[in-house]
């Protein structure tokens, strides 16, 4: 088919059927197998609808799940499309009984698959372990990202693993691709719980997965991210872990609580909805505002991966102890901090320099002519006011004790020398008499 004719088809299809039906017919050919009686199944639903609208069968929602009755529909359907080629994909790793938190929250068979002849045809399916039915399925080559992260204060070890899909991906359903998240422990492998990936002796539920993820990713040049000191460790201990590190900043963005950890390649929110990474070539400007002695807020303005404009996102109440790691991390990166913007001033100090000097007819394009290039940070810009304030206190009850140099009454030594002018004049009085 000439991309012409391809064109011409897309059109024709677009016309024909609703959108969300006319996308997942368009996308036909990415699907897996297994979903596509569904789409038939949709597709005739839709054209009985036109013929007979009042029968309660045609009136059924397009998106109702249902189950498929055996393997025949799946024989059945795949015969029925001869152009299509169909690779059987081989598992590279499945684990039964995981906590799936999204894009699904319920207890699901996780499973790694890939073309033994072309491993960057790969997928990955969450699947009813006791019906085998695929619920959700996302391509390898449209996750953007995989992160490895501790689970944040919990007495037992465990371990979120994060796929960010890429922008635009869609899943095996059809639909705009969500981020895939599930837990798993630092326990020891229960027997038959997992399978494809060799297990060693002194593997976990979690470095298993782990080095599975990486087989998986790696034909598209992704491995795991996990967290490192050298790019940030919280300065807060863990209560329950002594002398372990942790990675976390616990921080709110609205009213939900989350988790904020920075990254060798961005800055991942966790682990309520909605999941956020803002990599670094994302990131405009990284600015921090509402500065008090114990807490302060982190605003990240970065680009919209589908739209390009760039927006804000505000996470609250992070804790003060953790000010200078994160600004050494924005820092060392070299992502911007707009913390001395003109609306960031006005905003987290309440300072009113800008007006004042406007009012003057100093202030061309938000800056003050003649003031040097601020390079501090708003923590010192803080700190620096306090002083600044306490000096002012202190110059105000020298003025008004009325005792300061050159005010009020004299010293010793000029009260001796106006006495001693006194005492020559008398004398020369006396003289002249």
């Amino acid at each position: 088919m000439s991309n012409q004719e391809l064109e011409q088809w897309t059109r024709n299809v677009q016309a024909a059927f609703p959108d969300d039906l006319a996308r997942r017919i368009i996308l036909a050919p990415t699907l897996h197998p297994v979903t596509l009686p569904q789409l038939f199944e949709d597709i005739a639903q839709h054209v009985l609808s036109l013929h007979t609208p009042s029968t309660a069968q045609d009136t059924q929602p397009l998106s109702k799940k249902r189950k498929l009755e055996d393997n025949h529909a799946f024989t059945t359907t795949e015969s029925a499309l001869p152009k299509r080629e169909t690779k059987p994909l081989s598992t590279l790793f499945e684990c039964s009984d995981v906590s799936v938190q999204a894009p699904l929250r319920k207890k699901l068979k996780v499973a790694l698959l890939y073309d033994s002849a072309a491993k960057e045809e790969g997928q990955i399916h969450l699947s009813n372990a006791s019906t085998g039915e695929v619920e959700w399925g996302m391509e390898a080559k449209d996750v953007e990202q995989a992160f490895r992260l501790p689970v944040p204060e919990k007495q037992a070890r465990q371990a979120n693993f994060l796929l960010f899909p890429k922008p635009g991906a869609v899943d095996m359903q059809g639909h705009p691709a969500e981020p895939v998240l599930f837990v798993t422990n630092e326990t020891t492998p229960g027997a038959g719980t997992i399978s494809g990936e060799a297990v060693k002796e002194d593997d976990t539920y979690v470095s298993v997965t782990h080095r599975a993820l990486d087989k998986w990713l790696s034909p598209h040049g992704k491995h795991v991210i996990t967290p490192n000191a050298a790019e940030f460790a919280s300065s807060i201990p863990q209560s329950h872990r002594k002398g372990e590190k942790a990675y976390h900043v616990k921080a709110h963005r609205g009213s939900k609580e989350g988790y904020l950890f920075f990254l060798e390649n961005g800055v991942v929110f966790g682990f309520k909805k909605p999941l956020a990474f803002f990599p670094f070539s994302n990131i405009d400007s990284i600015s921090y505002t509402s500065v008090l002695q114990r807490t302060f807020n982190l605003v990240i303005a970065a680009a919209d991966s589908a739209s390009a404009e760039v927006k804000e996102v505000e996470f609250s109440m992070l804790d003060q102890e953790d000010f200078a790691g994160i600004d050494a991390y924005v820092k060392r990166h070299g992502l911007n901090d707009a913390s001395m913007a003109a609306q960031r001033r006005a905003k987290a100090y309440n300072v009113n320099k800008e007006k004042r000097a406007e009012a003057n007819g100093d202030v061309e394009n938000g800056a003050v002519e003649g003031d040097e290039v601020d390079v501090q940070t708003e923590l010192q810009k803080a700190e620096q006011q306090l002083q600044d304030e306490e000096d002012e206190e202190e110059e105000d009850y020298e003025v008004s004790g009325g005792e300061s140099e050159g005010e009020g009454g004299s010293s010793e030594e000029e009260e001796e020398y106006a006495d001693e002018e006194v005492e020559e004049e008398y004398d020369e009085e006396e003289a002249e008499e």
